[in-house]
């Protein structure tokens, strides 16, 4: 059973992205991630989010010309979302750079997360530091207002 959670709560969503907050059981870490607008698709190369849930993670390097320096990049798979999907947490600021993963940022607006590298290489390092096969990942939604103020967001 994995030791660390990363708990990703979707809180806002537009026609172009959907963002959301993140935090890791037994750790200070947290921040944002944009995804692609919803609705949620198990489907490949339909250019929208991942269906909520709870994933596993491994390590792949990528092929994505502004991710390969990051290499490896930890990827999101379950029983209904597959390996071969190919869902990364990666670098990347706005929806036009992600087909259908999870940018990571230290700061959100709309359509948008910032200082996306800064906030991998943290993931990576604890990651790296604890061991990958010690996390897993949950995705839930919660996109009304009371969602916001419980949130203190």
């Amino acid at each position: 059973m994995a030791k660390h959670n990363i708990i990703i709560t979707r809180l806002w969503q537009t026609d172009n992205s959907t963002v959301s907050k993140y935090e890791i059981t037994g750790s200070s870490i947290k921040g944002y991630f944009l995804e692609r607008p919803g609705p949620d698709t198990q489907t490949p190369n339909q250019r929208k989010r991942i269906p909520e849930g709870n994933y596993s993670l491994k390590w792949h390097n990528s092929h994505i010309p502004t991710v390969r320096p990051y290499n490896p990049v930890p990827l999101l798979f379950n029983a209904i979302v597959p390996e071969s999907r190919r869902i990364l947490i990666h670098n990347g600021n706005y929806p036009r750079n992600t087909d259908g993963c999870l940018l990571i940022g230290t700061s959100r607006g709309v359509d948008f997360v910032g200082s996306s590298v800064r906030k991998l290489i943290e993931l990576k390092n604890f990651i790296t530091s604890k061991g990958i096969n010690n996390f897993s990942v949950t995705i839930k939604s919660c996109y009304s207002a009371a969602c916001h103020t419980q949130e203190g967001l």
